[in-house]
């Protein structure tokens, strides 16, 4: 069914451009964009306006849109009247449907709009969350003249009035405005208004404009032959849709170490998915020589950091709620020396750290208590006894004060438990479960509640999820991750808890980390492609804090 035009659409747009001295007005061959492939660029959204205007849009996190303000007014021209509150007409918003004919991806209303006065643009709320459809960040650098930058958009097209598939167009950014960006490339049509214009860096694409207005050359039912469009830019309001979006925030982050060729580096993900830039540890902290491994858990606002040396030594820093860090200390002494030390995983104890040791193929344990006094090394081997050719360790905690103890050894995973009271179960073998992997090489876990949740990988690049009650012991089905977070072979993997979420990251063998988020009710996030940090990636260690 076609969306019906209330008004001369066109004409409003041609006469609010005409205003405009700065837009492009060099002509650019009219061809259409290319249908994009099923299942990419998801976060492309398809708005309905009360059924007479139809536009563009992007998702930025699970319950908000970026999209144009102009989509929601009678005269196009007048965006900036635009009040915010509630849409004067029943909006509906469809994400993540590449073909609209199809059943893919959701549809959902759109409740509040919060526009930005001094530019075309405006955050549109959903009546619910989105789950399973990649967002869209924001560009932190403003586009240059001559820069190449592409497009997505379920607009009219040169021979369709009201195509049902999403396009993609390819531009040139033109002149720089303070608010906007000029774009020359695919003509932008009827329904592209509010379409993301967006960058591709470091293999993931990112938000640089929306688009506004355009002359429409090249598009059905139009005889003008300019291509031109204006857009408004993004890069320079991050705090503000960062502080708008906030009645969906909640109090928790996801902070993620990642160990690479160049250092050690440090960003945190809020609960809308926003991210940090990466920050040098080793800058702030002091360094570490020949960095071999790192991990961190978080009490409260508080991140610890520990870090094995390339001496065998175990470094501890800490990173404030406030941002500020304590510099890398030598707690060697304090836990004991153990040669041949080469991994190390922590967990949060609520108001200590419980911290497992991997040296010369022997499991270890030590606390740390609310004083940030340490206890010396247990040799947790000598007590559920000694699994051969051990590579690697994991720790979380599930409620009720109980530590899980995870270690990859012989290419099988095993579980083991120190109850609240000190007393430790035996080592249980995970790969006896139904996990459908012949070979483990890594594993981790988090506790969300009375659950631990678990990640397995293989060296081939199979990679699985699963449950494990706390009160029963029994073990959910494994669930194959591969179908979301690919096949390629993993170098690193570790997960965390936030605010019950289960958040994992694998740093996979082409040199990539990814990270996927499994929500409580059980639905997944997209997984997203993390960047930004110098040097290749060769691993990742997650923690969640609260503020």
């Amino acid at each position: 069914m076609s969306i019906r035009q209330s008004r001369p659409w066109g004409v409003a747009l041609l006469t609010a451009i005409a205003a405009v001295s700065t837009l492009l007005s060099t002509s650019a061959q009219a061809v259409d964009g290319d249908a994009a492939a099923d299942s990419t660029y998801t976060f492309s959204a398809k708005i309905d306006v009360g059924g007479v205007r139809a536009c563009s849009g992007a998702l930025l996190n699970n319950q908000w849109v970026v999209t144009a303000a102009s989509c929601f007014t009678e005269d196009p021209a007048q965006f900036d009247s635009l009040p915010a509150g509630a849409p004067a007409l029943k909006s509906t918003v469809t994400i993540g449907r590449t073909n609209l004919i199809g059943t893919t991806g959701e549809v959902r209303q759109i409740t509040h709009l919060i526009p930005r006065t001094d530019r075309d643009l405006v955050l549109a709320k959903l009546d619910s969350p989105v789950y399973g459809v990649s967002f869209l960040h924001p560009a932190t650098t403003v586009p240059t003249a001559g820069e190449a930058l592409k497009g997505t958009g379920y607009g009219r097209t040169k021979d369709t009035w009201v195509p049902d598939q999403l396009h993609i167009g390819t531009f040139t950014a033109g002149t720089v405005e303070a608010t906007a960006i000029g774009i020359d490339g695919t003509p932008v049509c009827k329904g592209d208004t509010g379409a993301p214009v967006f960058r591709e860096k470091d293999g993931r694409p990112e938000l640089a404009a929306i688009a506004s207005r355009s002359w429409q050359g090249g598009c059905l039912g139009s005889d003008e032959t300019r291509t031109g469009a204006k857009a408004s830019r993004v890069d320079d309001i991050r705090a503000w849709l960062t502080e708008n979006t906030a009645s969906t925030l909640n109090n928790w982050n996801l902070q993620m170490l990642t160990r690479t060729s160049t250092g050690l580096y440090h960003t945190m993900r809020n609960s809308n998915g926003d991210w940090t830039a990466f920050g040098d540890v080793q800058k702030v902290a002091g360094s570490i020589e020949d960095l071999a491994y790192a991990a961190d858990a978080a009490i409260k606002g508080k991140n610890y950091v520990f870090a094995v040396g390339g001496d065998g030594h175990l470094y501890e820093a800490n990173r404030r709620p406030t941002g500020g860090w304590e510099a890398f200390r030598d707690i060697t002494d304090e836990v004991g020396s153990k040669p041949g030390l080469t991994r190390v995983a922590v967990t949060s104890t609520g108001s200590g750290l419980a911290l497992i040791g991997l040296a010369s193929g022997r499991v270890y344990h030590a606390t740390q208590d609310a004083d940030e006094k340490w206890s010396k090394w247990g040799d947790v081997s000598a007590k559920l006894g000694v699994l051969g050719n051990a590579t690697q360790v994991t720790t979380t905690q599930t409620s009720g004060g109980d530590t899980q103890i995870g270690v990859v050894a012989d290419k099988k995973a095993y579980h083991a438990t120190r109850h609240s009271d000190g007393t430790w179960s035996a080592w249980g073998n995970i790969s006896n479960q139904p996990t459908g992997l012949d070979a483990i090489n890594g594993m981790a876990f988090a506790g969300t509640g009375s659950n631990l949740q678990i990640i397995l990988t293989s060296p081939t690049g199979d990679k699985k999820h699963a449950i494990r009650a706390d009160t029963t012991g029994s073990w959910s089905a494994f669930g194959n991750l591969g179908s979301r977070l690919g096949t390629e072979p993993t170098i690193s993997v570790d997960a965390a808890s936030v605010a019950r979420e289960f958040q994992a990251a694998v740093v996979t063998a082409d040199g990539k980390t990814k990270h996927i988020l499994r929500h409580d009710n059980g639905k997944w996030d997209a997984v997203e492609q993390v960047a930004g940090y110098p040097g290749s990636p060769a691993g990742v260690a997650l923690t969640g804090s609260a503020d």
